[in-house]
């Protein structure tokens, strides 16, 4: 009775609540805490991650890791999803590092890049609208893919999204403004696409 109570008592506790307490070794609040971010997140691996789903569940797995063994070291003054998505956007530019490192050994060492096969645009209908998008979003600089992610599939505010990614929150809403004209423009001539 005792543990039931407590396990409803734990559903109205703040995210930063339920840091601290799986920092004391709660696994209730744990398992919370993976039901609250897990799908979010999953999708914030996928986008950033370039659609391997495979990667992206290994990332979230690993996420929530090193949730549970850094837990202890979390600022309580800060929001626990800045902290979160800090701590998964700063695993994603790892794993560009190393691809990055791993293309410039291919070229130093003239190995064949797979050539990516583009679509005659006369040929995109509604049915690949999505696809269009998830290929804009892919071409962006990465720090841009992030801002996108952030705000739009993810909601966040400006100012989280500015700590999140290390800069200034002016510098977040150029980027927005300039990104979203950038894809505007790519996406001229789907306007009847946009409206379907």
């Amino acid at each position: 009775m005792f543990q039931r109570l407590f396990s409803k008592e734990l559903n109205t506790f703040s995210d930063e609540k339920l840091i601290k307490e799986v920092a004391a070794g709660n696994e209730k609040a744990f398992t919370l805490l993976y039901q609250r971010y897990s799908r979010p997140l999953l999708r914030y691996f996928l986008r950033l991650l370039y659609q391997d789903k495979e990667k992206a569940e290994d990332f979230l797995q690993d996420l929530f890791l090193k949730i549970l063994h850094t837990a202890a070291s979390f600022d309580t003054k800060q929001k626990a999803s800045t902290w979160i998505y800090t701590l998964a956007t700063n695993m994603c530019r790892n794993a560009w590092r190393n691809e990055n490192n791993r293309r410039r050994l291919m070229e130093e060492y003239e190995l064949p890049e797979i050539a990516e096969n583009n679509m005659l645009i006369a040929q995109i209908d509604a049915a690949f609208f999505a696809k269009i998008m998830e290929e804009l979003l892919e071409n962006l600089a990465e720090i841009d893919r992030e801002v996108m992610l952030l705000r739009f599939q993810e909601e966040l505010p400006i100012k989280e999204i500015a700590s999140i990614v290390n800069l200034p929150e002016g510098t977040v809403k150029s980027k927005l403004f300039y990104l979203l004209k950038k894809i505007a423009h790519k996406l001229q001539g789907y306007e009847h696409l946009i409206k379907n």
